[in-house]
């Protein structure tokens, strides 16, 4: 990497320069010992996004094939699941009481609560709740987010449905939509606690790679990052 570097002579004259190093550090380090004591160095470090992405995504993918396993007979869990937008207030008012007057259904609720990725997953061990295959109807009155969350809600019942076709049991399926949720909270948190890091150590590299990095998190079907203010 060329880093741009500015520094004052014995003469208080400013100069600068141009360094090629392997990051920021390194830039102080090599001037240090060319005797050059630089107030600024400008230049991106390097941040391996691109492999710890992979990383990321091996980690879903091995986590997903691990919990499809747990039923030899079982297919893959699949269902279309994604974060929430659009308006606000909205989605508030629908999902205020973990979607229960929303979706009357107790089952219909539990779906919905589970079909964001990466949400808190407050069920207890064994949880136990019925849960039908019967669609959701959207109505004409449904706002564009309720008309998307019953599209997920009902992605999850023709999932659920696939399973237990495939010898799986409802138990089961309950029991790995719970674990899928944490899983990918985990690994949401992980993400959010890096750039937390990084935002301390140069907020001008968070800011600059941020886009990118949630561009990989919505490929996994992650919610997004939110930027970290730093206290």
């Amino acid at each position: 990497m060329k880093y741009h570097y500015f520094y004052q002579s014995k003469k208080n004259e400013n100069l600068d320069g141009w360094i090629v190093a392997k990051n920021r550090d390194d830039a102080y380090a090599q001037l240090k010992k060319q005797g050059i004591k630089p107030f600024k160095v400008l230049g991106r470090n390097p941040i391996g996004w691109k492999r710890w992405a992979v990383i990321v995504a091996l980690v879903l993918a091995v986590a997903y094939l691990w919990l499809s396993l747990r039923k030899a007979s079982a297919p893959i869990m699949t269902a279309t699941r994604s974060a929430l937008y659009g308006d606000a207030s909205t989605i508030q008012n629908l999902s205020a009481d973990g979607w229960r007057t929303t979706f009357p259904d107790e089952g219909d609720a539990w779906l919905a609560r589970h079909a964001i990725p990466g949400v808190v997953c407050d069920c207890p061990s064994n949880c136990t709740v019925e849960i039908s295959s019967k669609p959701i109807a959207l109505s004409d009155g449904d706002s564009e987010e309720l008309r998307k969350m019953k599209r997920m809600v009902n992605g999850m019942k023709k999932e659920m449905q696939e399973y237990l076709d495939a010898g799986g049991t409802l138990e089961d399926y309950i029991d790995l939509c719970c674990e899928r949720v944490r899983t990918e909270k985990g690994i949401k948190d992980s993400i959010n606690g890096k750039f937390i890091q990084l935002r301390k150590k140069d907020p001008l590299e968070v800011a600059d790679d941020w886009e990118k990095q949630n561009k990989t998190l919505r490929s996994l079907g992650l919610p997004t990052v939110p930027l970290p203010i730093e206290e």
